[in-house]
């Protein structure tokens, strides 16, 4: 009826109104104020340091699920990128390639920015859900259901951080230039493998081929 519609329109009105008075105290920003113009409290954002150098790298769409890609990607943050990937080339889950892959994309993009690569950590690393699709799903006495297969997507952020903070992080011992790790990196190969008593050589293998 009319009078239902003149008292929306006031009502509209009056909101209105209110907000833009609210609007104009110092403070509370349009994000602040909700339709009906109340104010809403928001937790300030810290502020970013721009001092703090940082890479990014993307994968999108990995054909794997990201509650188990989850589980992989939590080895990693605030390692030395190092030590990070050799935790993830010891692990037994297939989508640990999928990680070590982006975080070595990260460091690409550090590296090719200007910064070092012997300062860089896993700053932080996120997976989020991507895309998926519907199939059938065949259950008993000729009855189907709708299953689906997700996919995900794959942010990993390396830091470049002061030389005393790289050396505190877990694991980072190992790859001090004094240590065997080291010095069994900087053999050549082919005199690498006498001090690997485990490992056995696949004819015509050359990994710098």
């Amino acid at each position: 009826s009319s009078g239902a519609m003149l008292a929306r329109g006031l009502r509209a009105a009056a909101a209105a109104t209110l907000r833009r008075g609210l609007l104009g105290v110092r403070g509370l920003s349009a994000a602040s104020v909700n339709p009906l113009g109340v104010a809403v409290p928001t937790a300030p954002k810290p502020p970013l340091d721009d001092s703090v150098r940082r890479a990014v790298a993307h994968y999108r769409n990995l054909p794997v699920s990201p509650k188990k890609l989850r589980v992989v990607a939590n080895l990693t943050p605030k390692l030395y990128w190092r030590e990070a990937m050799m935790q993830l080339e010891f692990c037994r889950k297939n989508m640990a390639v999928m990680v070590k892959n982006c975080i070595e994309s990260a460091v690409g993009n550090a590296e090719y920015q200007g910064m070092a690569k012997d300062r860089l950590i896993v700053d932080e690393i996120i997976v989020n859900k991507g895309k998926y699709y519907k199939k059938m799903d065949y259950k008993a006495k000729g009855k189907t259901g709708v299953r689906r297969s997700y996919f995900s997507h794959l942010r990993v952020v390396v830091k470049e951080v002061p030389e005393r903070e790289v050396k505190a992080t877990k694991g980072f011992a190992r790859w001090r230039p004094d240590s065997k790790l080291s010095q069994l990196l900087a053999m050549p190969w082919t005199e690498r493998i006498k001090e690997l008593p485990r490992y056995k050589p696949i004819p015509g293998y050359d990994p710098y081929g």
